[in-house]
């Protein structure tokens, strides 16, 4: 059997519903207080640590801008390989620098448009296939970029993996990331 009803109008209800909700809070009030408390103050250290970290990769994008135009000619040559910058990549600065750097080289060698970029370069593998279709065309062209392209992301990753690090992510993750 059902329960009889004991608020029959709306306002009635409502009614009892804020005085069951007083109840409530006069019983409670200091573990809602408290939770309260614990958690404005949980919620300003995470401010304060999004806040620092916001600011650190401030100061890493200014550093990166401004040593970017002292290294303008230098990334005008051709070759990508700058080895000893995996060896420092000790902190979030250099880590932004150099995912900076590989971008930067990437957009050199690609262009504006990747769909361009790679038309262009089946084209060119296409056009060196002889008239007569016996021989293979030069595998070189698509080998020496893929070549270029596997070292920016040989510099990319263990930058990548560095700022994983910095930012709280554990081995465990990777462990774990590479299982699924």
């Amino acid at each position: 059997m059902a329960r009889p009803v004991i608020h029959k109008t709306l306002q009635a209800r409502m009614e009892a519903a804020r005085e069951k909700s007083r109840r409530h809070y006069a019983k409670h009030r200091e573990d809602i207080l408290q939770r309260r408390k614990n958690l404005r103050m949980c919620i300003n250290k995470h401010d304060k640590e999004a806040e620092a970290l916001s600011k650190e990769i401030s100061r890493a994008v200014k550093k990166a801008l401004h040593e970017g135009d002292d290294e303008e000619s230098e990334l005008d040559t051709d070759e990508f390989s700058d080895d000893d910058e995996i060896d420092t990549l000790s902190d979030l600065p250099s880590c932004l620098l150099a995912i900076k750097n590989a971008k930067d080289n990437m957009l050199k060698l690609i262009g504006a448009d990747p769909c361009e970029f790679a038309k262009d370069k089946l084209s060119k593998y296409v056009k060196s296939i002889p008239d007569d279709c016996k021989t293979k065309g030069d595998v070189s062209i698509i080998a020496n970029l893929v070549a270029k392209i596997e070292k920016l992301l040989k510099r990319v990753i263990p930058a990548q993996d560095e700022i994983l690090n910095f930012c709280g992510i554990s081995p465990e993750w990777h462990a774990a990331d590479s299982v699924s």
